[in-house]
C-alpha cells in the first residue's frame, strides 16, 4: 500500500469534517468551529487540522456561527476577518452578549495589509490570539492547544461554581 495513501486515511480518521447544518453527534473529541470565506485559507487550515483528533465545523457566515454556537459546545473558534455576511466583530459582540465563552482566534488573510492593526483590534475586543496567513505549523499548533486548554479550564471552573451554587433542600 502506498504510504501517502495510508497516512491520508489515518489522518482522515482523526478529523471529522461537517457542515453547520449537519445532525451528526460529535464524539468525545473537542469541537472546533471555523468561520472563513477565503478558500485558500480554508484549504490550508483543513490540511493543518487533519492530524489532530478534533471535530471540525466549517461555516462561512455570521448567521451560521450564531446558530452553531447556541446549539453546540465549541472548544475553540477560528474566525476570519471578513465573512460572507459580516465581520468577526459582529460575531464577538454576539458571543459576549449571549455570554458564550469560547476562545476565539482571529485569522488574518494574505491580502490584509494592516495585519498589526488587525491583531491589536482583535486583542482589544477579547480574542485569545490572532494568526496571520501563511501559518507556521508550530505556531498554529501552539495556539490550538492553548485555546483548547483554556476552554477546558473555563469549563471545569464553571462546573465547580455551579456545584458550589447548588444547595440541596434541607442542607442549611
Amino acid at each position: 500500500m502506498n504510504s501517502a495513501v495510508a497516512l491520508k486515511q489515518r489522518a482522515e480518521g482523526n478529523t471529522i469534517k461537517k457542515a453547520a447544518d449537519s445532525s451528526q453527534k460529535p464524539s468525545g473529541r473537542p469541537t472546533v468551529l471555523i468561520a472563513l470565506s477565503d478558500p485558500e485559507i480554508r484549504e490550508t487550515l483543513a490540511n493543518m487540522l487533519q492530524y489532530h483528533p478534533l471535530n471540525t465545523i466549517w461555516v462561512d457566515s455570521v448567521e451560521d456561527v450564531k446558530s452553531v454556537t447556541v446549539t453546540m459546545r465549541i472548544a475553540t473558534f477560528f474566525c476570519g476577518l471578513w465573512l460572507q455576511d459580516g465581520t468577526y466583530r459582529e460575531i464577538v459582540r454576539h458571543l459576549r452578549r449571549e455570554r458564550i465563552d469560547i476562545p476565539i482566534i482571529i485569522v488574518s488573510g494574505p491580502t490584509s495589509p494592516i495585519e498589526y492593526r488587525d491583531y491589536l483590534s482583535a486583542m482589544n475586543i477579547g480574542a485569545l490570539d490572532c494568526i496571520c496567513y501563511p501559518f507556521q505549523q508550530s505556531h498554529f499548533e501552539a495556539i490550538l492547544e492553548s485555546a483548547i486548554v483554556a476552554n477546558s479550564r473555563g469549563t471545569s471552573i464553571q462546573a465547580e461554581q455551579n456545584d458550589q451554587d447548588f444547595v440541596p433542600s434541607g442542607a442549611v
